[in-house]
């Protein structure tokens, strides 16, 4: 009678180990698996490095890996987008108060016309350089899933800080502060 019962609890004690085991296991995978998604889905992580981009400039060809500053901003952003058309003042102060260069990315092939751009920047007053990516690489390099999106970079392409959703000049000073830029 005592061997039954003390294998019925030996049992019952390796079950639970087990379960236990099979629980830490489980919230370690789901963990992973969510870690992976956000970045599938949400873009380019902190830390990441960021994928150069040969992006166009009133006639020029200008790549992202060139920019030779310890810090700098880029934010994609297109015309037909009402949160991009609201942050550009903030981009104007931000790049008006600060040594820290914003170039804004216009993510030409989501435009219903290239003139379109033209035709916005003939109005609406910007005060950085804008970069126009009429290839279309900058939504699969930097997995764009919305706009505007805005990250600080350093020198090495290092993405520093980035923020999905339109961005204040405060916003944009915090987010430097914390690379320590």
């Amino acid at each position: 009678m005592k061997k039954p019962l003390i294998y019925l609890i030996l049992a019952i004690a390796i079950i639970g180990i087990a379960y236990q085991s099979y629980q830490t296991y489980d919230a370690k995978q789901k963990k992973v698996e969510q870690q992976q998604k956000q970045v599938s889905q949400g873009g380019l992580e902190v830390g990441m490095k960021a994928p150069n981009l040969s992006l166009r400039q009133e006639g020029k060809t200008v790549d992202l890996d060139e920019i030779n500053h310890d810090v700098f901003v880029i934010n994609f952003w297109a015309t037909w987008c009402p949160p991009c058309k609201q942050e550009i003042p903030e981009l104007n102060a931000f790049a008006r108060h600060t040594d820290i260069p914003v170039y804004g990315i216009n993510v030409t092939t989501s435009e219903r016309r290239v003139s379109d751009v033209a035709d916005f920047l003939k109005q609406t007053p910007v005060e950085y350089p804008v970069l126009y990516d009429r290839k279309g690489t900058s939504e699969d390099a930097y997995r764009l899933v919305a706009m505007p999106a805005t990250y600080v970079l350093d020198r090495k392409g290092t993405i520093l800080s980035k923020h999905i959703g339109p961005v204040t000049e405060q916003m944009l000073k915090e987010m430097v502060k914390r690379t320590g830029g």
